[in-house]
């Protein structure tokens, strides 16, 4: 599949950001230099009780076993000697909700402590409830810094009757409840003056991918004031075989890409600097025929605290059922945290024993590993794919 537009705002460029961190040193790869990668993400392990509060259809970790552990005070221990030497801190879940963890406000006050930058991905269901009973979206306000930290709202429908058909929940009353939380969250970065980006993100589903559903979402984007939207196509889930995924490719993503980009065509943002920026971002930056590479340098980009307490070379292999790319168990030690960034940037580490067990790569890890082949092999990226 080739890519038609790149319409993907600077945050969604994965290869320059990499670049930005290794200051533009390509010879970085696999020189035997320890360097610590871009990013941490954090799966916090739900309540301990449950993973997530839905039951999303086309989850990524829809396939994988779902075990929590009760790791986080070595996590937060870990944070506090880094000491602010790993940028980014995402917390989100290859199949939990970051929201429902007790711990999650001290994660988020010990990543501002060093002057680190947080990125939330969440369904949102809860956002409205903490703020009323904990004061936490204000709270969240006054620690961010500025809108490199960002708060993404996985949304994934413009109507509280296909939302809940959308997550597989009965409560279609969630739906405005996030609306709220989202609303709340602008007024007050509308009222201090200051505070996180505010991403909505729309998985589309065949329950809500008429126009009217891309129509309504549209309007709350823009009467909320949220800073972008971004439309995809979700991906197959993992610990699929290819072949099952390339049906899912030739069922769903071929023939609705281009149905779908004509009817969000009328609300596509022309330039940048609009705001909320609205963009479209085609199953091309997931194919499952461009895994056509041996070498992993997503290293160099995150590692992977799994929400069953073990350290991952990947966030989307961050489940017991791909065990394979454990590179240990959580910890607070220093020295063993060094040890596992060592592990994980083995050069001798081949991707197809990932892709043979149902693993593959994100979009992020995807085109990192794509580019890093084409250089590896002397090669410049042809013109459809320089976007890269």
């Amino acid at each position: 599949m080739e890519i038609k537009r790149d319409m993907r705002p600077p945050e969604y460029r994965y290869w320059k950001q990499l670049m930005d961190h290794l200051q533009g040193d390509a010879t970085t790869f696999f020189n035997g230099k320890f360097i610590y990668p871009r990013q941490l993400e954090i799966h916090l392990p739900g309540n301990h009780l449950k993973p997530c509060d839905l039951h999303c259809p086309h989850c990524a970790g829809r396939y994988v076993q779902k075990d929590l552990g009760t790791w986080e005070m070595d996590a937060l221990e870990l944070l506090n000697k880094l000491q602010g030497k790993i940028p980014f801190h995402i917390y989100g879940g290859n199949y939990t909700e970051p929201l429902l963890n007790p711990y999650f406000m001290t994660f988020l006050h010990t990543t501002k402590r060093y002057s680190n930058h947080f990125g939330i991905h969440t369904s949102g269901v809860l956002l409205q409830q903490l703020e009323d009973q904990l004061g936490w979206l204000s709270e969240l306000n006054r620690i961010s810094t500025d809108m490199v930290d960002y708060l993404s709202v996985s949304l994934d429908a413009g109507f509280p009757w296909s939302w809940a058909k959308t997550k597989g929940h009965r409560q279609e009353e969630l739906f405005n409840q996030i609306i709220r939380g989202l609303k709340t969250a602008v007024d007050i970065r509308n009222s201090v003056g200051k505070g996180h980006a505010l991403r909505l993100c729309y998985l589309i589903s065949p329950f809500s991918d008429s126009p009217e559903n891309f129509g309504a979402i549209v309007n709350i984007a823009r009467e909320i004031g949220v800073d972008s939207l971004r439309f995809s196509i979700p991906f197959a889930p993992y610990n699929q075989s290819f072949e099952k995924v390339r049906e899912y490719k030739r069922d769903r993503e071929v023939p609705m890409t281009d149905v779908y980009e004509q009817r969000l065509a009328p609300y596509l943002s022309k330039s940048e600097d609009e705001k909320p920026y609205i963009f479209y971002t085609g199953p091309e930056f997931t194919d499952i025929d461009k895994f056509d590479f041996k070498h992993c340098v997503y290293c160099y980009y995150q590692i992977t605290y799994g929400a069953d307490g073990y350290v991952y070379k990947c966030s989307t292999t961050a489940s017991p059922t791909m065990a394979m790319a454990r590179l240990g168990k959580v910890t607070g030690d220093l020295d063993e945290f060094h040890q596992l960034l060592e592990a994980n940037a083995n050069p001798d580490w081949n991707a197809f024993t990932c892709f043979s067990k149902g693993g593959r790569c994100n979009r992020m890890g995807l085109e990192i590993n794509r580019m890093y082949a084409y250089l590896r092999n002397g090669a410049v990226p042809a013109a459809k794919e320089k976007v890269w």
